[in-house]
């Protein structure tokens, strides 16, 4: 009977744990929320302050189509100017990336097999238009060992 009681205790303090611990991360979720909810009023805020600003810029002097056409534009050629340096990060890092990849494959090459199958073999097979599953049966050894030495290759 004591047995069951210790059971039962310890599964209801386990379900209070859950639920004190569902409690604290609802409390977070909700600060974090709030947090959220006041920074888009602010920003709502802000927008309406500028409309405002521009209507009266509008009514005051004619200039605003052509401040927009110019801001529009001027934010256009700031975006063109963004994507331009990523793309040349890009390349950069893709430069890099592929020489450490060849470095390392220069320096940490292992075979692809304990039973010492020689890649050539498998790399003339798959040139000749065998398939990968037949290279293995072939030479009895795993599937992912012939796509491992046809992607140290890069043949595959």
């Amino acid at each position: 009977m004591s047995g069951m009681l210790i059971v039962n205790l310890g599964v209801i303090i386990l379900f209070v744990l859950i639920l004190i611990f569902f409690y604290i991360k609802d409390g977070e979720s909700q600060r974090r929320l709030s947090r959220y909810e006041k920074s888009l009023d602010d920003l709502n805020k802000e927008i309406y302050k500028i409309q405002k600003f521009l209507k009266n810029n509008e009514l005051e002097n004619g200039y605003s189509e052509k401040f927009q056409k110019n801001l529009k534009e001027d934010f256009r050629n700031s975006i063109n100017d963004i994507y331009a340096i990523i793309e040349k990060d890009r390349e950069y890092v893709d430069n890099k990336l592929a020489i450490i990849e060849d470095k390392i494959k220069e320096f940490n090459y292992f075979p692809s097999s304990s039973s010492n199958v020689d890649d050539r073999k498998i790399i003339a097979m798959f040139k000749d238009g065998w398939s990968v599953e037949s290279i293995a049966k072939e030479l009895m050894i795993t599937k992912s060992e012939v796509e491992f030495t046809l992607k140290l290759a890069d043949i595959h």
